[in-house]
């Protein structure tokens, strides 16, 4: 993504659909942080290139153990804060860890679209999905799962379909 803020729209979507096999907060964190060395690539205290070994399938899972450790240490914390949200419900280690591989496997996957400077195969192929989607399709794509995060939401807290059966003709 040309700002990750952008993978909040997938992040969120995919974290509410999945979300009795996802640790919703664990799943959106690694989406994001995964963007931790590009963005301090992009403030000037990284030296380039912004999309290295992190922004590969290998150095991204050895991330999100990292993301995930530091979940499980923070998760109890955080029940209180996401039950506010709606958002809280039962996790574990494993769920954790889970949630940590998957969230930055869909970061990757979305962003090997159209980051000429990642490999995220590497080492074993070049680039098989660069180019596929540009950058314009990607950022659309990622903000229209954005829009569809608020409905998914709303059915969340609510518990019931958005759009209700007394709204439709037998």
């Amino acid at each position: 993504m040309p700002f990750t803020y952008f993978h909040f729209g997938p992040a969120i979507l995919i974290g509410l659909l999945a979300y009795r096999y996802l640790d919703f907060p664990s799943f959106v964190a690694a989406n994001v942080l995964t963007d931790w060395r590009a963005a301090l690539v992009f403030l000037g205290f990284w030296p380039p290139p912004r999309h290295s070994w992190v922004h590969t399938y290998l150095g991204s899972f050895a991330c999100a153990l990292v993301f995930a450790a530091a979940m499980i240490y923070l998760r109890p914390y955080l029940s209180e804060y996401l039950e506010m949200f709606g958002v809280n419900s039962d996790y574990s280690n494993r769920k954790i860890v889970y949630s940590a591989l998957t969230g930055v496997t869909v970061h990757v996957t979305l962003d090997a679209f159209h980051h000429p400077t990642m490999n995220p195969f590497y080492p074993l192929m070049e680039k098989p999905l660069y180019g596929l989607m540009s950058t314009l399709e990607v950022t659309l794509f990622a903000s229209l799962l954005g829009l569809l995060a608020f409905p998914v939401y709303y059915w969340h807290l609510n518990g019931r379909p958005v759009i209700h059966k007394k709204y439709f003709r037998d």
